[in-house]
């Protein structure tokens, strides 16, 4: 039954990547849909039917896997599965942490996601929490794991095929001390944001930040695992 339970799991997760998957390449056809092709008309339909399913089905595995956790699992395997979901963003978390919230300087700078996608500075901010201590990251509401992806899509930043604009509002819940210490002492590329693009930054310790869970998980290309 524990092995059942296993495979579970790991078809609910295999199920969230590919609906990734798909919805990521339905947006890509969902571009060419002003050329009238019928074929991409028909793929596009398909790809919608298949998001729904899929999403359905791994509504139906999570809720057998809470079942069998119920009857057979043992505690320290459940402890497990949930830190595993903490770590994926599958679950809501709360804790204190800091904001970080990035934008342009003035009106007249306008929009900044060129350059924030071309230095990779959302990037390497991340991977610099991350290092100093932040454990659970969100980007204007998107929630990032292992499979988040933050890219340039036209004129705007996609981060879980999700476009987001400026302001660009960081939120990291993880070890306090270390998130201060590195907003007030060791923030040498929160300074090299300000210093050297047209942009301003601003941070602030928080209490009880407010996570939400990741809806689709995508597959990410540039941020390390901490």
């Amino acid at each position: 039954m524990k092995k059942k339970y296993m495979l579970i799991i790991l078809a609910s997760t295999v199920l969230g990547i590919l609906i990734g998957s798909i919805i990521k390449d339905f947006q890509s056809k969902k571009e060419l849909y002003i050329s009238k092709d019928d074929i991409v008309k028909k793929e596009i339909k398909v790809a919608k039917k298949s998001i729904k399913n899929l999403k359905k089905e791994k509504i139906d595995l999570d809720e057998e896997l809470d079942t069998l956790k119920e009857k057979y699992i043992e505690e320290s395997d459940i402890n497990q599965i949930e830190e595993l979901k903490e770590i994926l963003s599958y679950t809501d978390v709360q804790g204190d942490g800091i904001t970080i919230k990035i934008d342009s300087l003035n009106e007249d700078v306008g929009n900044i996601a060129n350059s924030v996608d071309y230095n990779k500075i959302l990037i390497n901010l991340v991977n610099n929490l991350k290092v100093n201590g932040g454990k659970y990251i969100s980007i204007n509401g998107q929630r990032l794991n292992q499979y988040s992806e933050i890219i340039l899509a036209g004129s705007h930043i996609n981060i879980n095929s999700v476009p987001i604009a400026q302001p660009y509002e960081v939120k990291v819940i993880g070890d306090l001390e270390k998130l201060s210490s590195y907003i007030n002492e060791n923030n040498n590329y929160i300074e090299n944001i300000a210093e050297n693009y047209p942009m301003k930054v601003e941070y602030k310790i928080e209490k009880n930040i407010s996570l939400p869970k990741i809806e689709v998980p995508n597959k990410l290309k540039y941020i390390k695992e901490g």
